[in-house]
């Protein structure tokens, strides 16, 4: 994967012009990742801040910045603007979209769509007489074997990355379940997926009086155990340890207080932080309706722990720390850790965490969160979109709920113009080569569900993708892989994702956003029949 490379400290200080930046962000975008030698932290007090910031945490006669908590200032539940989009396209009929919903309900039941995502998310199971921490993720590098009616999930030697970026739209899904339904099922989920957040801090502890509790692994491997809730083996034995790469290593915790004698996977890197930071802004939309005192505690807890995270990525000069192999904590020297701060290039990421960390902007301004990158620029790869576009909407998440409206507007707009351009190439028959259906259609998801009001065309877009779902999540040879608990579903190796080239497994459950999402706005046109969803259970 393609990843952005760090700049010196003289290239951080060029006032450069839209042509040259462009050209940098270019350079840029399409260098492969170094291999430099690990940078030391620096001591607590002693990092760099960005100088573009207008303020680093509290002010020099405010005293020590308190520690973070978790809270969220005060903030309205609703999009706090009145914002319209001109319309562009055919309307949808009231008839279409009942009968559109009424598909969009076919797939989720089908699918067994929420159980599913229940029993394929795991780390440590709930189940565990000794009481370790129990929490899930949705994985890579798995697979599914079902043997003599048992089922296996093997991890592979190369372990996991960037789950992060898969698991953000579950919690999401399950957040707008628990707040449309009040299914017991559904909150357990959102909990589950809230502490696979939380697990990849605690991974990192070394021990209990640990003092570095702001650090996140990419993955993290305790003995493999087996989940008696499901009867179901999950096999970690590859990942004890596992294969290195450049990116990442294997890093043995022998004394961790949450698992035992672990491994993690280091070096976090920056692809996964968008949706994660949208995925937590979002739960400000169903927290209400928990109904549970220890899902609130957990939502606070996963609050805190990625706000005292966010600030020391900014005290550390915009730069991912992490545990090297001999449990020393260090500043990666692969451009993997590093923000570009330089000619707007990473605006909106950098902005996303400001936002995160210390609750304001620190006057940092990113216009409407396009940059010299713009969208429909082919050039640039698609994972490399994908990173700007989901920190722009978590950015946009994040000022709605730090309770600043008129950046947030902006972003809005922003995130418009990129649906705008996009849209524009599909209909022209030139679609944008990093701009796949899939990530079309999770831009179109989860900007709506941030609060842009979608046009009849956008609609209708995504209403096909609907159609396409229920023709092929619903085909009947896919019908085994979402029960493979079943007894009358036969031995054999299954996948662990379900996938399809219309809407991505992971964003089905997102698109409840429309009837739940607390930002939805009332000048879109309807994605759904919110009335038929809230009445489907």
């Amino acid at each position: 994967m393609h990843r952005h490379q760090r700049l010196s400290p003289r290239l951080l200080s060029l006032a450069l012009s839209p042509t040259v930046a462009r050209a940098l962000s270019l350079a840029l975008l399409l260098v492969a990742c170094t291999d430099d030698p690990p940078i030391e932290a620096p001591p607590d007090g002693e990092a760099p801040r960005d100088s573009s910031v207008g303020d680093s945490g509290a002010p020099p006669d405010a005293g020590p910045e308190a520690p973070p908590d978790g809270t969220l200032p005060t903030h309205p539940r609703e999009l706090p603007f009145d914002y319209q989009r001109a319309d562009r396209g055919a309307p949808v009929s009231p008839a279409e979209l009942v009968a559109v919903t009424d598909r969009y309900l076919e797939v989720l039941s089908g699918t067994r769509y929420f159980d599913v995502v229940a029993e394929r998310v795991h780390g440590w199971p709930e189940s565990d007489p000794e009481g370790q921490y129990w929490y899930g993720s949705w994985w890579s590098g798995v697979t599914v074997q079902k043997s003599g009616g048992r089922v296996t999930y093997h991890h592979s030697a190369d372990g996991a990355d960037n789950n992060g970026l898969r698991t953000a739209p579950l919690l999401e899904g399950a957040c707008y379940a628990s707040s449309l339904w009040g299914d017991a099922g559904d909150v357990h989920l959102t909990r589950t997926l809230m502490r696979g957040f939380i697990s990849w801090s605690l991974a990192m502890r070394r021990h209990g009086a640990d003092p570095e509790e702001f650090l996140l692994s990419r993955a993290a491997y305790p003995e493999s155990v087996v989940d008696t809730a499901l009867d179901l083996t999950i096999d970690y034995s590859l990942n004890r340890p596992g294969e290195d790469r450049d990116s990442t290593e294997y890093v043995h915790i022998p004394t961790n207080p949450s698992w035992g004698d672990i491994w993690v996977k280091n070096k976090r890197s920056k692809d996964d932080i968008g949706p994660m930071l949208r995925a937590i802004a979002q739960l400000d939309s169903c927290a209400g309706s928990f109904g549970d005192p220890a899902a609130v505690a957990e939502l606070t807890e996963m609050r805190r722990l990625y706000q005292g995270w966010a600030r020391r990525v900014e005290d550390d000069g915009w730069a991912i720390a992490t545990l090297d192999p001999d449990l020393e904590v260090t500043i990666p020297g692969q451009s993997l850790a590093h923000f570009v701060d330089v000619s707007g290039i990473e605006c909106t990421d950098i902005l996303a965490l400001r936002l995160m960390g210390r609750q304001d902007s620190g006057g940092r301004d990113c216009g409407d969160g396009i940059g010299p990158v713009e969208e429909g620029l082919d050039e640039i790869g698609g994972s490399n979109m994908q990173i700007f576009r989901t920190f722009h909407e978590a950015a946009a998440n994040l000022a709605l709920l730090m309770n600043d409206g008129p950046l947030a507007r902006q972003l809005l707009e922003g995130l418009a113009t990129r649906l705008d351009v996009i849209m524009d190439r599909y209909e022209a028959g030139d679609p944008p080569s990093n701009a796949n259906v899939g990530d079309f259609a999770a831009l179109l998801i989860h900007s709506a569900n941030a609060g842009v009001p979608l046009t009849s065309r956008e609609v209708r877009w995504l209403h096909a993708r609907i159609d396409e779902a229920h023709a092929t999540y619903l085909a009947p040879a896919a019908m085994a892989q979402y029960r493979i608990f079943d007894a009358s579903t036969p031995d054999g190796e299954y996948p662990y994702e379900p996938s399809q080239p219309n809407i991505d497994f992971k964003d089905l459950g997102a698109l409840l956003g429309s009837c739940a999402s607390q930002y939805q706005n009332p000048n879109g046109r309807p994605l759904l029949d919110c009335d038929r969803v809230r009445a489907a259970r």
